[in-house]
Order: C-alpha cells, then sequence, then structure tokens
C-alpha cells in the first residue's frame, strides 16, 4: 500500500512538471485561486467599508482571523451551513428561518503570493462568474465594480501585485457581494429566478465560478471559435477559425499564428497552418482558413460517434512565443428544416434539428439544475451521476429553459462526450414583464453576447431561445416580444445556431401576436386542469410541432422525503410537505385520473401513486407524440432534475434517486419504440379492447424481419391472451403503424389490466420492450368523481390562493381556530379516513 502511495506521488509530481513546463514554454501561466483558503464575513450594508474591510492586512494574525471559512467556488448558504451558523435550508422549513443571511452583504478575502514565474509579465485577476453583484479590492485599492452572474470580467494588476514571497501570502483580495435583488424582474437574465415553485425564500449568492491570476506576454487570445461547414459527400469539412486577440503593446509587425488540429479522443493527422500579420494594440480580429480533408464527424450518442478534435494556437513575434491557446470543438453540420405535415398556415418556422443529415427526433427532459441551487454543494460528481441517469433513459437532449441559470463549463463537456444535445435559453428570462429602460437593454445583451462566445464550440449546442413563457404572462407582451427579436438579432453575428425567440409560441397570446397556431406548446393543461379533462382526452387533441414542455408532478422515494422532512410531520403529512411545493389536491386528481384511487391510506401508497401516476401520464403523451414523426420533431418533459428537494417536478429527485415514473420515460423514449395506440384507459368488464400497435424508429438502422408479441393480463398480472405478428422490416427514422390487436377485457370494475409488447429482429434479439397499465373502470361514473376532487382544489385556492400551502392546514391560518399542537388538522384527518 505505500508503495503504491509513493508511486501516486510520484507520477503526480511529474505530471504537475510537465504542465508547468508546457504553461511556460507557451507564456501562459494560470494560478487558480479557488480552493478552501478564503474567508468569509457578514455586515449590514455599508458597514463593511466603515470598517475599512478592503485595508485589512496580509498579517498573520489580523483582522481577519475571526472570519469564518469559505470556499471558492462555492455560495454563501453553504458556507454558513457548514460552520453551522444555520440550519440545512433544504431541510424542514429552515430556508425560512435563514432569510436574514440576503439582508446583509457579505465579504470574501483571499490571501495569497503571485507564482515566481509571473515576474515581467502582464498579470490578470480573472472572475469567471460571481453571484450577483460586487465589488473588487486588492491590497486596499479598487479594482472596479461588476454586475451579472453569467458574464466573466477580469482586470489588469500587473502595477498593483506585489511580488514579494510570504509564507501565508502577501496579496490580499476582497470581494464585496451586494446585498441580495429583491425584485426579479429588475434582474432577469443576469441572475435566474429564485422563486415560483422550484424555490423558495432565499435568493442564492456567492462566487460561484473559478478566480484565476493569469500571466502572459503582451498578446493574449481572447476568443477561439471554430465554425465549422461540412461536406458530407467528401466527408471533409472546412473550418474558419475566429480569433480574438489582445495586444498591450505598440504595433506588432510579422506575427505569426500556427494552428494544429487533431483528434482530441481519436487518432487523427495532425493539421498544420500558419498565418502572418500584424497586431494593433487593443482588441484583434481574425480569421484563419483549414481544411480537414477525413472529418470525423459529432453525432449525438443515438444516431453516431462524439469525435471530438481540439484545435491549437500559439501566437509569435521574432521567434517568441507571446501567447498559447486551445480549444475542444466538434465538427457537424447542424440544419433546420421544416416539419413535414403541416401548411404554413400552421407552422412557417423550421423545427426539424438535422445534424450531419440525419434527423434528431429531440427526447429531451427540462434541465432543473444545476443539482443544488446553492453552488457549494453541486460537485462534480453529481454533474457526472446525473448525465448518466439521463442517457440511461433514453434521453438524446436536454433543455435549460429561463428559470434555470446558464450551466458551468462541465456540464456541456459531459454533454459533448456523452452526445446529449442541449437546447438552452442564452439568458434566464422567464414568466416576467421586462424592464424597459434602455440601459437594462443594452447590458442584456453584451451579457447575451458573451454567453453565447462561452456556449457556441459545443458541439452539443444545437438551438439556443431568447424568453421561457414571457408572452403569456406579461403585462405588455408586444414589447417582450419585441425584445426578444432584437436580441436574436444581437446574438446572430456570433454564432450560427438557429434562434427561437421565446417558448411556447402557439398559446393564445402567442397567436394573437401573430405566430401560428401549430408551432410549439407547453403541454401542461392537464396539470392545470384539476380534474376537468383525463389524460387521453387532452393528448389526443394535441396537434403541435414541437413540445418544449410537458409536466407532471410526484413525490420523491420515500427514502428521500425522510431526509428533508422533520419526523414528526411524515405522515400524517405536516406542513413542511406544502412548504416543499406539495398540491395535495392535484396529486389527489392525477392518482386517480391514471390508478381509479387517491391512494391516501399510508405515505408509501401516496408516494408511489404519484410516481406511477407522473409515468403512465408521461408515457401516454410522449408516445403520442412520438408516433407523431415527422410532423411532430421534439417533446421535452418538465423535469427530468429539480435542484432542490420537492414534491414537484423531476422523476429523478434531488438526492439522484430515480422515482418510479422514470422507468416509464425510459420505455417511452426508447430510440427503437414498440407502442400501442390506445384511445382510451378505462374499459368496461367483457368489453372489446382494441388498439394498435406502431414502431418508432428514431436510429438510422433498418432492422430486418422483425416480430412483435403482445401479452394482455388481468388484475393478478395472469396471462389471458397472447398473439403474435410478422412485421417484415423496421426502416431507420420512421413510425409505422402496423395491426389492429383486440382483447376481452378481464376482471370487475376496479381492477387494472395490463398489457405488454415486445418487438424481436430476425435472429430473435429484442429491439424494444414495452409494457401499459390501463384500468377496469367506468368513464360515466370515473369522470364526475376526477371532477369533484379536481373542484375541491378550486374551492381552496378561490379561498387561500393557489400558492398558500396552509389553505391545507387550517390551525396555522386560522381558520379551524387555536388547537393542540398534536391534534392533526382537517385535511391530515382526511388522509388518514381515506
Amino acid at each position: 500500500m505505500n508503495f503504491l502511495r509513493t508511486l501516486t506521488i510520484i507520477v503526480l509530481l511529474l505530471f504537475t512538471s510537465v504542465s508547468i513546463a508546457q504553461q511556460q514554454n507557451a507564456q501562459r501561466l494560470i494560478h487558480d485561486l479557488s480552493g478552501h483558503l478564503w474567508k468569509l464575513q457578514g455586515t449590514l450594508p455599508g458597514r463593511g467599508m466603515e470598517e475599512k474591510f478592503p485595508e485589512i492586512s496580509y498579517d498573520h494574525m489580523g483582522d481577519a482571523l475571526n472570519w469564518a471559512p469559505a470556499q471558492v467556488p462555492g455560495d454563501v448558504f453553504t458556507d454558513l451551513w457548514r460552520i453551522g451558523r444555520i440550519e440545512d435550508p433544504h431541510f424542514g422549513r429552515n430556508s425560512v428561518k435563514a432569510k436574514w443571511v440576503n439582508e446583509y452583504e457579505w465579504w470574501y478575502l483571499r490571501i495569497f503570493n503571485v507564482p515566481k514565474e509571473m515576474e515581467g509579465k502582464n498579470i490578470e485577476l480573472n472572475f469567471e462568474g460571481v453571484d450577483y453583484a460586487c465589488d473588487v479590492y486588492l491590497n486596499g485599492i479598487l479594482l472596479g465594480s461588476h454586475e451579472g452572474m453569467f458574464t466573466p470580467f477580469s482586470f489588469d494588476i500587473t502595477k498593483l501585485i506585489s511580488l514579494e514571497q510570504y509564507k501565508r501570502g502577501r496579496n490580499v483580495l476582497a470581494v464585496r457581494l451586494h446585498p441580495a435583488p429583491r425584485r426579479y424582474s429588475q434582474v432577469a437574465g443576469k441572475k435566474p429566478a429564485w422563486h415560483g415553485d422550484y424555490w423558495v425564500d432565499l435568493v442564492p449568492t456567492g462566487i460561484w465560478k473559478p478566480v484565476k491570476l493569469m500571466a502572459y506576454d503582451k498578446a493574449k487570445i481572447d476568443q477561439v471559435y471554430v465554425e465549422t461547414k461540412v461536406n458530407l459527400k467528401k466527408q471533409s469539412a472546412d473550418l474558419d477559425i475566429h480569433l480574438e486577440i489582445e495586444h498591450s503593446g505598440t504595433v506588432a509587425s510579422n506575427v505569426e499564428l500556427e494552428i494544429e488540429v487533431q483528434g482530441e479522443n481519436f487518432k487523427s493527422k495532425v493539421y498544420k497552418t500558419t498565418k502572418t500579420t500584424s497586431l494593433k494594440p487593443g482588441k484583434n480580429e481574425l480569421k484563419i482558413p483549414l481544411t480537414i480533408a477525413d472529418a470525423k464527424l459529432w453525432y449525438p450518442w443515438d444516431l453516431g460517434d462524439q469525435n471530438l478534435y481540439i484545435a491549437k494556437i500559439t501566437v509569435k513575434n521574432d521567434n517568441k512565443v507571446l501567447d498559447a491557446n486551445d480549444k475542444l470543438f466538434g465538427i457537424r453540420e447542424l440544419k433546420m428544416e421544416m416539419n413535414l405535415g403541416f401548411t404554413k398556415q400552421e407552422v412557417e418556422n423550421p423545427w426539424t434539428v438535422m445534424i450531419n443529415g440525419k434527423r434528431h427526433f429531440i427526447r429531451s427532459g427540462t434541465w432543473g439544475g444545476p443539482p443544488d441551487i446553492f453552488f457549494g454543494r453541486a460537485t462534480k460528481e453529481k454533474y457526472q451521476e446525473f448525465i448518466r441517469l439521463a442517457k440511461s433513459a433514453n434521453f438524446n437532449n436536454l433543455r435549460i429553459f429561463g428559470w434555470h441559470p446558464t450551466e458551468i463549463e462541465y456540464f456541456y463537456e459531459l454533454c459533448n462526450r456523452e452526445g446529449i444535445t442541449v437546447w438552452q435559453d442564452i439568458l434566464p428570462i422567464a414568466s416576467l414583464s421586462l424592464p424597459k429602460g434602455e440601459a437594462y437593454k443594452k447590458s442584456l445583451f453584451a451579457d447575451a453576447i458573451s454567453v453565447v462566445k462561452q456556449l457556441r464550440n459545443h458541439p452539443c449546442m444545437v438551438i439556443i431561445e431568447g424568453g421561457e413563457e414571457i408572452l403569456m404572462t406579461a403585462s405588455d407582451p408586444v414589447y417582450n416580444l419585441n425584445f426578444m427579436k432584437e436580441l436574436g438579432e444581437v446574438v446572430k453575428p456570433y454564432s450560427n445556431l438557429h434562434y427561437v425567440p421565446v417558448s411556447p409560441l402557439s398559446d393564445h397570446v402567442g397567436i394573437k401576436l401573430g405566430f401560428k397556431p401549430n408551432e410549439s406548446v407547453h403541454a401542461n393543461g392537464l396539470f392545470y386542469s384539476e380534474g376537468r379533462i383525463n389524460t387521453e382526452k387532452f393528448f389526443n387533441k394535441q396537434n403541435f410541432a414541437v413540445v418544449p414542455e410537458l409536466a407532471i408532478s410526484s413525490c420523491p422515494n420515500v427514502s428521500s422525503i425522510k431526509k428533508f422532512i422533520p419526523e414528526n410531520e411524515l405522515w400524517p403529512p405536516g406542513p413542511s410537505w406544502g412548504h416543499h411545493w406539495t398540491d395535495f389536491d392535484v396529486f389527489r386528481t392525477l392518482n386517480f385520473d391514471a390508478l381509479n384511487t387517491e391512494a391516501t391510506g399510508s405515505m408509501q401508497e401516496f408516494v408511489d401513486a404519484t410516481q406511477i401516476a407522473q409515468g403512465v401520464i408521461f408515457q401516454y403523451g410522449l408516445e403520442y407524440y412520438r408516433r407523431r414523426k415527422p410532423k411532430s420533431s421534439a417533446i421535452s418533459i418538465c423535469h427530468f432534475i429539480t435542484f432542490a428537494p420537492d414534491m414537484k417536478w423531476g422523476i429523478v429527485d434531488y438526492y439522484q434517486q430515480p422515482k418510479l415514473s422514470y422507468d416509464y420515460v425510459k420505455r417511452a423514449y426508447q430510440p427503437v419504440l414498440v407502442s400501442l395506440e390506445h384511445e382510451r384507459r378505462r374499459w368496461l368488464p367483457a368489453e372489446q379492447f382494441e388498439g394498435k400497435i406502431w414502431v418508432v424508429n428514431d436510429l438510422y438502422q433498418d432492422f430486418k424481419n422483425c416480430k412483435a408479441e403482445i401479452i394482455f393480463m388481468d388484475n393478478n398480472h395472469k396471462e389471458v391472451k397472447r398473439e403474435t405478428f410478422s412485421f417484415g422490416d423496421i426502416k431507420g427514422d420512421s413510425a409505422t403503424k402496423f395491426v389492429t390487436v383486440n382483447c376481452k377485457v378481464p376482471g370487475k370494475l376496479g381492477d387494472k389490466f395490463y398489457v405488454n409488447l415486445s418487438l424481436k429482429d430476425v435472429t430473435g434479439k429484442a429491439i424494444s420492450e414495452n409494457k401499459y397499465l390501463l384500468l377496469v373502470g367506468d368513464e360515466k361514473v370515473d369522470l364526475p368523481k376526477l371532477r369533484a376532487i379536481g373542484q375541491e382544489a378550486i374551492s381552496k385556492k378561490e379561498k387561500y390562493g393557489s400558492h398558500n400551502y396552509l389553505r391545507y392546514f387550517e390551525s396555522l391560518n386560522g381558520a379551524a381556530g387555536v388547537k393542540q399542537a398534536d391534534e392533526k388538522q382537517p385535511f391530515v384527518k382526511e388522509f388518514d379516513n381515506k
């Protein structure tokens, strides 16, 4: 064991020395200030300046000795939780008790030495992301201020930095975080929403991305953008490598740019090109062409390989290296085509994503991330596991919409390597009326350009978008729409990604503003219908090119619930359930719709029912849209994950535990899907069930001489009928209806019955397997019951408001008078009685 440990240390030292040598040779040095050597202190607004915090000395026993330890990247709430100043905000209703944190300004402090190798070079202090606004001081001097969570910023500190070397550091960096904003509308786009049914109470704040020193000689490569144009017939690609080089000296002539491109995750030829040019002081923009004769293309995982290239750029002058940089990218042809089957009066925008000439039917989920709303708890390991779970569930896309932040670089790198495409709102702008000041608009447009520059090299990126639900919810939707259209024009010069102004386009407001009626819809009406319509009737009326959201909620697993609900509130449910967004009446309606029972007898029964109901409804909707291919081209459930423990949207909970609904979505998202079309889920005893078997194939692969088998089973899973059908060949990129099937419905009213499907190729290998849960019931009886349950919800909301969870706990709002603490609420009694 000691030998292995010693060997590991030697290897690490060798690797480190090689890395340093390479950096020195390239004349760009990076010193990461991230880690655990930061300190934190909070004061009332303005008090930090009164106490002269920026002037704190680097003395070992100085004024910051009693400051709390802090971590960067991270956030204030996580740092305070670690030291015990606040209780875990995710547990119970602790977040309400921690709201005082947002009344303060918070100071981060870091004492450091500058590496000796940086002497004689230009030195910058780079912040990759601060949430949300800050002032930065170095050695008592104000460097400047910044506002906006998603844009990096830097300061030239060459003349301010001390190169003296002290054991514990010589330079003092102080960062003052402004008190958290209170109105999302005033900071939309610069910070994601912290309210709504995703989170409540606390406004995250902190230094959420790395802080680094960078040293270079006169010239610095600021931006690298590799624009690709593919010749599919020749399997070649023409690259335009766009560079932005910042030059701090006088005009430099005979500057040589060297570019090398080769495979990063596969062996390839090294392609080289050079260009001689001059650099003027300030920013220089250059474009260098390069042809890749045998291009290895990047595909989503279900269409091909994830080939990645690396471009290495070196800037030389008089045979001296001024700077070097590299950029990871993929070569792929990305085009948008019209969806077949619609007229121009129905759909006028292209919605089919074509990657290297292949249709990319988007099987997506909204990425309700990051893995934690508090960035200090969002580890790389959590990102890895969530992406693994997404791919395992057959997702080939993740959609980041305006309620959630633009992600860290590591997220996109994972998507690049796993072949999961990304549909991305450029900035988090959602469900509000935008401020009408010109300064706000210009600032937001500048931020959008910065974000697009950060994202455009990732081959996983396929669609960028402006705002989320900002037509249907705004007091001035015309202004919002014009804002988003202008945003699209602003970012257009910086990327060839397809831009969509808002989502959805075909709600009643969007149609009134001139969009066509069948473009895009948020198919959330069933969730909000409160029993007025059931699953089948809702989906069978849908006729849209894409569905960016399909929302149904459920509870996390019981083992997860026990991690964030206090033991004395577990069951019967206590107020902490409501605080974590449990809408009991919605769950009761969804349970009854899917399972013909409200399932309120025990916590396990109730939780399982919500997850099965979510899965059954998702399965029905997803398969409906997939059978419409190519008329429909994308479907996204809302959500895949959520960034806090809640009783709401995800199919994988905050603790990374898949719900029962996860398996339903996994089956519905199989690239090759054998699907049972059925217009009803409730059938009378002995009635003749009728359905149609389809096969949807998103792969570009034919399957020869296939056979399908269907098995009907009764309430006890006992087989009542089995049939086999010869389907012949299954064509690639297709959706085909093959055969009508029927069976006499087994059992009595109140029972369930089940259907299993399998599709096998000529060798007998299973290509796709599926199963369905159906009900023996009478719609004439059950649907009025469903509406009655929903009416209870409507009545409560009319009395207490839709976002007031105290409607379920009357003693807390005084409606039932004063009660003993251990006496059950009327709603809880209702759960027990059922």
